[in-house]
């Protein structure tokens, strides 16, 4: 099988993949972009001009850490392990797209900049990705008042011939989806463990077109909570709008991962207003988009609802005890 990635993909993959076992650890996506900026200002330009490049030209001309420049010369003896995966992969109907390919998301280019991963293996449609997306958060833990609310608004989703991202995770992920599937409708799926096994539960949906799984980290990948949390953050950057359910102050990824958004503003978020949550209550304090009820009910499309609710005022702070550990370094 002919392996379709251009060769900045191929450097990308080789110097900072995580799909070769090696002693060399890959370049983080911080000494990526270090790397990327020389290129980009010495005449060399794109990722494929480091295959022909020595440990000396690496440092000497483009001025690149000792440290990396051995990290990615130590890289370059595992290219045809690389080749050899990739073949593999393909042959499992896995792929991998890189942000130097056409058919990569360009919106988590966008939305996250310099966050945005610098690769994604997917399984089915990428083009999935091109239409408007949303997506339904809230508990793990599935609550009987919160049911009929989340099935109203992946109706409404529906109807508005939206695409619905989700992480798959149990709860109100895995209800939201499974009720948007049994509409008809289609769904990026953003996993961050057991992608191999995953693209079984879904084939159904992916052999008919409706879904693309996609995971930032090997497909034979265990969970891992840093690799989990960042799933969460390529929802967010893929969406136009999150629709956050319930939340506890504190408490779970959801609450996390919405604080996080207040402070990099990857999406739109609205907020059901309910006052049994706490974090809904705080939330929509904050400035979160105000979701009733009675919106989700009404003839009213999301965007109509989010120009009746969204209150535009200065830049609301951020209190250091609500703020993420990443938040609160980047200050």
């Amino acid at each position: 099988m002919r392996i379709q990635l251009n060769l900045d993909s191929i450097a990308v993959l080789l110097f900072c993949g995580d799909l070769i076992v090696d002693n060399t650890a890959p370049l983080s996506l911080e000494e990526w972009n270090d790397v990327e900026r020389k290129l980009k200002s010495s005449s060399r330009k794109t990722p494929s001009k480091l295959f022909g490049m020595n440990k000396d030209t690496l440092i000497q001309i483009l001025g690149i850490d000792e440290y990396i420049a051995y990290k990615m010369i130590a890289r370059l003896s595992t290219l045809n392990d690389l080749m050899f995966a990739l073949a593999n992969l393909e042959n499992e109907g896995i792929f991998i797209t890189t942000k130097y390919e056409d058919n990569y998301p360009k919106v988590l280019m966008t939305s996250l900049k310099k966050r945005a991963p610098l690769y994604f293996y997917y399984v089915g449609d990428l083009s999935i990705t091109s239409s408007p997306m949303i997506s339904v958060v809230g508990p793990q833990d599935l609550e009987r008042r919160l049911n009929s609310f989340t099935k109203n608004v992946v109706t409404k989703i529906y109807d508005e011939e939206k695409v619905l991202v989700s992480n798959g995770t149990k709860g109100t992920d895995a209800y939201a989806l499974k009720t948007f599937m049994n509409l008809g409708g289609k769904a990026v799926c953003v996993v961050s463990d057991h992608m191999f096994d995953k693209k079984k539960t879904y084939s159904k949906y992916i052999k008919d077109g409706r879904m693309v799984l996609m995971s930032a980290v090997d497909p034979f990948a265990y969970f891992n909570v840093t690799n989990a949390l960042d799933r969460n953050i390529y929802v967010c950057g893929l969406c136009d709008n999150q629709i956050i359910t319930a939340t506890h102050i504190n408490s779970g990824s959801v609450w996390f991962t919405t604080i996080q958004n207040f402070h990099y503003h990857w999406t739109k978020q609205l907020v059901l207003d309910d006052d049994h949550y706490g974090g809904n209550i705080r939330l929509l304090e904050m400035g979160a988009i105000k979701l009733t009820y009675e919106d989700i009910l009404s003839l009213l499309t999301i965007e109509q609802i989010i120009e009746k609710n969204e209150v535009v005022e200065e830049e609301v702070e951020v209190l250091v005890d609500q703020m993420s550990i990443y938040e609160f370094l980047d200050e």
